[in-house]
């Protein structure tokens, strides 16, 4: 290319969602005042927020705090299953760690319809209700733009698309292994294929790790015997030894992973934690979590299993009822 033209080319700044809505909004405020003729209606509608605003805000903070009522179930339940059980320590310790964790979010009253059930569906709602807005938001100002060709260019319709990215950038999760090594960032693999970040697919995937979970060590103990009070650390070990044992392996780690790289992630996300070493520590604590998950699974998985006892014909009967 000749200099002269090189002396031609002027970069364009690339704009993000919010920028580009508002300087629509500026754009529309001119384009109304140069009509006289329908200058009220038309400064009227410009002075209306979207729905979105009011709504996007409190959905975030009702997602916000139910994580943290979660989170009050979550350190007592994985301390007692995961963090006491590879502890060398002796075992009726680690059932009465157990049996005073079970005590807290099974007896205190309310406390299992709140701060687990409760607190987990309305999470998960709010995140939805968050997913549908934003994309009502999306939809709505690719209206605009497609009415507005002149700018249209300028614009970039999905922060997924966006190649300016940075440390708040949901897309880039930890920042992936460029940025362990130092090459910058990257998108992640899932927000390429998926469109939603890794945060929002790890709470996905988790639904189903979770149902299991409760279906498998709170529901059917209640719909054989009425309540689960016969649950202790014993019975992991039946889970993981009489039937399907491997699947039954997979999803004990993989509930374990999945919930370390969610909490973690949300966690780092809610508080705005969003430096190189805050994800470079975020990492370290998945890692670290999902490393004693798997070696709580394999130590209990070791333990001998009596299936001629009072509790071995208890859990025996609970394994092979129903579909586990």
């Amino acid at each position: 290319m000749p200099i002269e033209e090189l002396h031609r080319v002027t970069p364009e700044p690339v704009f993000t969602l919010e920028e580009g809505e508002d300087e629509l909004n500026s754009l529309n405020k001119d384009l109304h005042h140069s009509r006289h003729h329908d200058h009220h209606s038309n400064d009227h509608s410009s002075s209306k927020k979207p729905i979105s605003r009011h709504f996007i805000p409190i959905l975030y903070r009702i997602q916000k705090y139910s994580a943290y009522t979660f989170v009050t179930f979550l350190g007592i339940h994985a301390t007692s299953v995961i963090l006491v059980p590879i502890i060398p320590v002796d075992k009726e310790l680690k059932q009465q760690v157990f049996s005073l964790a079970k005590a807290v979010y099974q007896d205190i009253p309310f406390f299992e319809t709140i701060a687990i059930i409760g607190a987990s569906l309305v999470h998960i709602g709010a995140g939805f209700g968050l997913r549908l807005l934003r994309g009502y938001k999306k939809h709505q100002l690719h209206r605009k733009l497609q009415q507005k060709d002149h700018i249209r260019h300028r614009l970039v319709m999905n922060n997924n698309d966006s190649f300016n990215i940075r440390d708040d950038d949901d897309d880039i999760g930890f920042g992936g292994l460029s940025s362990i090594f130092g090459l910058g960032y990257r998108k992640s693999f899932i927000s390429k294929l998926l469109g939603i970040t890794p945060l929002q697919f790890s709470g996905y995937l988790l639904i189903p790790f979770v149902a299991y979970h409760y279906y498998k060590f709170r529901y059917v103990p209640m719909s054989i015997e009425g309540d689960s009070s016969m649950i202790n650390l014993e019975y992991v070990s039946y889970v993981l030894n009489l039937k399907h044992p491997r699947f039954q392996a997979l999803a004990l780690s993989g509930l374990v992973w999945v919930m370390s790289y969610h909490f973690t992630n949300g966690i780092m996300k809610l508080n705005s934690w969003y430096s190189k070493k805050c994800k470079r520590i975020g990492l370290a604590i998945v890692n670290l979590l999902g490393g004693c998950g798997m070696i709580a699974v394999y130590l209990f998985k070791k333990e001998e299993i009596d299936s001629g006892g009072f509790l071995g014909k208890v859990f025996t009967k609970y394994i092979n009822s129903y579909l586990l």
